[in-house]
């Protein structure tokens, strides 16, 4: 269920959550099929792509009193202006296009035709253009031409490869064998948890390097020694460094008292294209991790990307 409801709407009207770089409400005279109008709509999409991305509610007036502020609800008539009217001025009118925008409709109590259109626009990955043929950015609550060195550093978002992180944790069974033949779980230990860290490529460019640092409490780790008088961490690496298995089948020809164990090529860091999530690193944790105040911190590089950071709870990664 999406969180852009009447009750979402309600909420930011009694809290008198103001317009910014990030927000704008707009009257349902907003939307008009008229080109002035048409042209506004294409101005103000496209300045939220240009900026950081952002919320633009079709179908809120503004406060009497402070006109930064949601008024009321204005709803829109979705027989003269409908969605598909609005997603087709959008698509066809800014260039170039911009991936990933989504229009919620918000359909009023009581009559089915009358809507409020929320945009959720993302941050573009390039400079987009308006139907004017200029180009636009947001500024506190103004739109705002952009200058030639500006259109020139949007541009350049695509230059640097986008890569964020992914937790999960595994729980898996530890099987010991039985009296009637068949395996059963370990009466000690019966279970083994796994934490799973994964690179994704969000954005367009592939990645070649990434290198990532997880900070992680010495008590979430299986095997280690620790005091429990001190909140002690530990560092651990991880890369996208792969080898390749160059003679699998090494001990089948070796006739020596020992195997011979696989042969390894030498490491090299494997690409991680748009779009595709890589397992880098798999680390055994004891079952207590999730308990309440277990944080893991981390820091990522990817190629000459600006380093990112952050931290997420044990208890908050899904649970497999």
């Amino acid at each position: 269920m999406s969180m852009f409801d009447l009750s979402y709407l309600e909420q930011l009207i009694a809290d008198h959550i103001e317009e910014g770089p990030n927000l704008e409400y707009k009257a349902s005279a907003a939307l008009v099929k008229d080109d002035r109008k048409v042209m506004e709509i294409t101005k103000d999409v496209s300045s939220f792509a240009n900026s950081n991305g952002g919320i633009l509610i079709y179908g809120i007036s503004e406060d009497e009193s402070n006109k930064h502020w949601p008024g009321k609800i204005d709803p829109i008539n979705r027989k003269t202006i409908t969605r598909e009217w609005l997603e087709q001025i959008i698509n066809s009118k800014i260039r170039p296009r911009i991936s990933g925008l989504n229009i919620y409709v918000v359909i009023m109590p009581g009559n089915s035709d009358e809507v409020v259109y929320i945009l959720e626009i993302p941050k573009g990955n390039t400079a987009h253009q308006a139907d004017d043929k200029k180009y636009y950015r947001r500024h506190n609550f103004m739109v705002e031409p952009l200058f030639d060195h500006e259109i020139r550093d949007i541009m350049g978002r695509q230059k640097d490869p986008e890569v964020v992180l992914d937790f999960d944790i595994v729980k898996q069974g530890k099987l010991q064998p039985s009296a009637s033949g068949q395996p059963v779980l370990d009466d000690r230990e019966p279970y083994i948890y796994w934490l799973n860290v994964y690179a994704k490529n969000v954005g367009k460019i592939y990645a070649k390097y990434i290198n990532v640092t997880l900070t992680l409490p010495k008590i979430c780790i299986r095997g280690n020694i620790y005091d429990r008088r001190y909140n002690s961490t530990e560092e651990i690496k991880a890369d996208n460094k792969v080898r390749d298995l160059v003679e699998p089948n090494a001990d089948r020809f070796f006739r020596g008292p020992i195997a011979k164990p696989p042969q390894y090529g030498p490491a090299r860091h494997e690409p991680i294209l748009p779009g595709m999530r890589v397992m880098l690193k798999s680390i055994q944790i004891n079952e207590y991790s999730t308990d309440s105040g277990n944080i893991l911190g981390w820091t990522i590089f990817a190629d000459n990307a600006e380093p990112k950071s952050g931290k997420v709870a044990f208890g908050d990664m899904l649970l497999l």
